[in-house]
């Protein structure tokens, strides 16, 4: 059944961000889908690249102080380095977490990939520990694609 949902999901996010006309639309439609796939997920939301820094979207959750975010700085900095997921299973573990709430216990920092180049990056918190997987970060890097292709589609 989960894997249905994930599919699900996918195919949601296909549909709802195809007819939209500018990124903060697309950016929106995504976060809103991604953030009701499950009632774990504490902050949802959408860093863009600009200008070297990775600068909030579209999310939910209780506001950021991390509004701009280095490349050097946080789980969401290394994500965007590597090119690649990132999962924490225990934020208070790891020293790059940059905290936005004391009950944050775990992460997932998706890049939005067009080729090698990075665009921006899907971050979700968790309250609760461990609380994504393999099969969430194949959901979402799926979800990326669809993202990026969109917004390349924009112009």
């Amino acid at each position: 059944m989960i894997e249905d949902a994930r599919r699900q999901l996918i195919d949601n996010i296909r549909i709802a961000i195809a007819d939209k006309k500018n990124e903060n639309d697309v950016l929106r439609s995504a976060v809103e889908l991604i953030d009701s796939f499950s009632e774990d997920f504490s902050w949802t939301g959408i860093y863009m690249l600009r200008n070297g820094s990775l600068e909030v979207g579209p999310y939910i959750g209780p506001p950021t102080p991390h509004t701009k975010i280095e490349l050097s700085d946080g789980i969401c900095g290394a994500a965007a380095r590597s090119k690649a997921s990132v999962i924490v299973d225990d934020v208070q573990s790891d020293e790059r977490f940059l905290a936005c709430s004391l009950s944050t216990r775990s992460e997932i920092v998706v890049p939005l990939m067009d080729g090698e180049k990075v665009l921006g990056e899907i971050d979700i918190d968790s309250n609760q520990p461990a609380n994504f997987n393999q099969q969430d970060k194949q959901m979402l890097e799926s979800v990326a694609e669809l993202i990026v292709t969109r917004l390349k589609s924009l112009g």
